[in-house]
């Protein structure tokens, strides 16, 4: 505020104008109508300066409404972001778990293959000494040992020659998982 004027107050003023002459009487009378024409302009200031103050009040709602509903729609994209971001993790999460699976049987492929290849070999090994040997006497010989070769190269496990981090694929004892062979496992431990 620009500046408080201090008004005199009513009491300052004659109250009976019997009293007064003419010069005191015009003298009180236009000091009175100074302070009222003072007094009537600071009301309209004060008017003015209301209804500025009001407006620029309703102006505040509206922007804090305005503003109320962009936070609102802020918090709702941060909230679908933040449901993106998991369900994106949950599915990198799946992929990795899934690529380690699949990387995991394609070792244990590769080493079966490489074990195959080795029984396969052991036997052509087998196979070509026994062709070079041109003698009648060793016959039984030849077709005891092509024979031990084949059976060696049709029974014979392939996991025997597996290295061994590749036999375990899956945890021996988990806990977490449910599947047929481990519900309800411990009520038939309590027993």
């Amino acid at each position: 505020m620009a500046g408080y004027k201090d008004y005199r107050s009513v009491s300052e003023f004659p109250s009976r104008v019997q009293k007064l002459d003419r010069e005191e009487l015009e003298s009180q009378y236009f000091d009175l109508r100074r302070e009222y024409k003072s007094l009537t302009i600071s009301r309209g200031q004060l008017v003015r300066r209301q209804t500025e103050a009001k407006e620029k009040l309703h102006t505040l709602h509206v922007n804090l409404q305005q503003t109320s509903s962009i936070l609102e729609q802020v918090q709702r994209e941060r909230q679908q972001l933040q449901e993106a971001l998991r369900y994106n993790t949950d599915k990198k999460l799946q992929l990795q778990e899934r690529g380690s699976a699949l990387e995991r049987q394609v070792d244990s492929l590769t080493a079966q293959l490489n074990a195959t290849t080795q029984l396969v070999r052991e036997f052509e090994a087998v196979y070509e000494e026994v062709s070079e040997d041109k003698g009648i006497l060793s016959l039984a010989s030849r077709f005891t040992r092509l024979f031990n070769a084949a059976k060696r190269l049709l029974t014979t496990d392939v996991q025997a020659f597996m290295p061994k981090p590749l036999l375990r694929e899956r945890p021996e004892d988990d806990w977490t998982s449910e599947n047929p062979s481990n519900i309800n496992r411990s009520i038939l431990d309590d027993k």
